[in-house]
């Protein structure tokens, strides 16, 4: 339920803008906004972080080009919360969708950063993946769809693809050692199963047991190589969708979102970008095998074939492929801002909803804290205002998109649990906070439900004053990939106390900055036992 604290807020906002709108109109030119958003993409998968394996020229290019902050973090590490906060700049408990399953609620009405653009004149729209409640995307301005109005075509972005797919792919025979593709491309397109497949052991026959074809397949379960040509991949797809929308767009001004699909699961990418990378040449994470006897996340418990490093390297060979095939249309796109003489006045935002784990723990997803979840690429572009080539290394959340294109916009006062990072990319300022907050599993007691991460430190607690949770702190100089958790059960523990103790007065400080209702909850938690 939304508190009275927030839903004054919501009034408030409405009144600042009816003002801000009369006075400002469009008196003063102010850029347009182009939101390049992946989904589960890791902070270091994008070759600027360092990592030598992966190709992304094109996303390399751009971070030459824009203000890095190379330790971001996702408001959330699940996909709908992680988004709304975004378009809001709230955190999750504040929106209340805390959940993938919170897509379908109405109860949040904070205004979008393109609710609130959209009514200064701005032309919203948004292309691919929205993964957000509904009556959010009511403002948006996208061209019908097969007769489909409103909404409609935003919302059914999914079974918009696969009827595409099936319109213009004829489903041919399958050859040994494959399947069709059924949780995501509707059963039409066939994949050649790698071993991190579920199916895969079944291979060449393709025979598969009755009790396991009653088991619920996820998408998540589908590892292989997808036998679909490279203009009809959900990628290209949504690629185009945005270059298109960008010729429509080029007299107007506007806030555009491309949003890909990938490399979100199923992992499979299509030929030619499957063949750059061979599984036997990849790294694996350095804790692929921890059995994370101390940590929150199901201690003990091994996850196969995650915790294979064979297979979490098949696994990482293809989500790479899906990161450079993303990396080839954001080039194309940006190559089509260029030759619109937009650049200039254009606000480049790239970023990703949340991370994957990739093998590292032995865990695949996101779903936690650790840095692979939680931590995402995040650059900003804006030639000639924003600093090109500088890397800021102190935590920021992305829910400080929000503020920063309404800044940008000229609008500095419009409420949000974000700051405006205009002034920390331009030079004139620093970050408001040395840290950044992410919340999940708000309702499960058996793991941490809100984590603080500074640049050395990082504490994962709960709300839960009796939560079953184990408490973890890292420190993320000495341990980067989190291997030793200095709470819980180390017998060290207590000589963490007040570092602990440190981090949960920022955490608690920043909560009732924003009006939090789980200051109370964090207050009473014993972090040590």
């Amino acid at each position: 339920m939304t508190s009275l604290y927030h839903k004054v807020s919501i009034l408030l906002v409405a009144g600042l803008l009816s003002a801000t709108f009369a006075a400002y109109g469009q008196k003063e030119k102010y850029p347009n906004v182009l939101l390049i958003i992946t989904d589960q993409q890791a902070w270091n998968a994008v070759g600027y972080s360092g990592n030598k394996q992966i190709k992304t020229p094109n996303l390399d290019k751009l971070a030459s080009q824009s203000t890095n902050f190379n330790q971001a973090v996702t408001p959330c590490p699940v996909c709908v919360p992680a988004r709304t906060s975004i378009l809001t700049g709230r955190l999750t408990e504040t929106t209340t969708i805390r959940e993938n399953s919170d897509v379908t609620k109405g109860d949040c009405y904070f205004p979008t950063f393109d609710e609130i653009l959209s009514k200064r004149g701005y032309n919203a729209q948004v292309y691919g993946k929205y993964h957000s409640p509904e009556h959010m995307a009511r403002v948006y301005k996208n061209p019908p769809v097969k007769g489909m109005k409103g909404t409609e075509p935003i919302i059914k972005w999914e079974s918009n693809y696969v009827s595409y797919i099936r319109e213009n792919f004829t489903k041919r025979p399958l050859k040994p050692g494959e399947l069709y593709e059924t949780t995501f491309y509707g059963g039409t397109v066939p994949y050649k199963l790698d071993p991190t497949d579920r199916y895969y052991k079944y291979m060449p026959s393709g025979i598969i047991p009755e009790k396991e074809l009653e088991k619920k397949l996820s998408q998540a379960d589908i590892h292989g190589v997808l036998d679909l040509s490279a203009d009809f991949t959900v990628t290209a797809v949504q690629g185009k969708q945005t270059i298109e929308a960008l010729e429509r767009l080029k007299n107007e001004q506007f806030i555009l979102t491309s949003s890909f699909h990938c490399p979100h699961v199923p992992i499979t990418p299509s030929e030619p970008y499957a063949s750059m990378y061979q599984a036997k040449d990849m790294l694996v994470p350095i804790s692929v095998e921890d059995k994370r006897l101390n940590s929150p996340y199901n201690p003990g418990t091994i996850e196969t074939p995650y915790n294979e490093k064979d297979k979490v390297q098949f696994m990482t060979a293809n989500y790479y492929a899906f990161v450079t095939e993303v990396d080839e249309w954001v080039g194309k796109i940006l190559k089509k801002i260029d030759d619109l003489n937009l650049t200039n006045n254009t606000l480049v935002i790239f970023v990703s909803d949340h991370g994957e784990m990739l093998g590292a723990h032995g865990l695949r997803g996101k779903f936690n804290f650790y840095e692979e979840s939680v931590r995402v690429p995040f650059l900003f572009r804006y030639p000639n205002k924003i600093k090109a080539g500088q890397t800021i290394t102190t935590p920021v959340s992305t829910l400080n998109i929000f503020p920063t294109i309404l800044d940008y916009a000229g609008l500095k006062s419009i409420p949000t649990d974000g700051y405006s990072l205009k002034a920390v990319m331009e030079g004139t300022g620093s970050p408001k906070y040395d840290f950044a907050v992410s919340e999940w599993q708000w309702k499960n007691e058996n793991v941490p439900s809100i984590m603080i991460r500074t640049e050395e430190w990082k504490l994962m607690t709960t709300h839960r004053k009796d939560g079953k949770n184990i408490e973890a702190l890292y420190d993320l100089k000495k341990d980067p990939f989190e291997m030793n958790n200095l709470l819980g059960s180390n017998p060290e523990r207590f000589k963490y106390k007040e570092r602990a103790e440190i981090l949960r007065s920022k955490l608690v400080g920043y909560l009732k900055d924003v009006n939090s209702p789980l200051v109370k909850g964090i207050e009473e938690r014993v972090l040590i036992r």
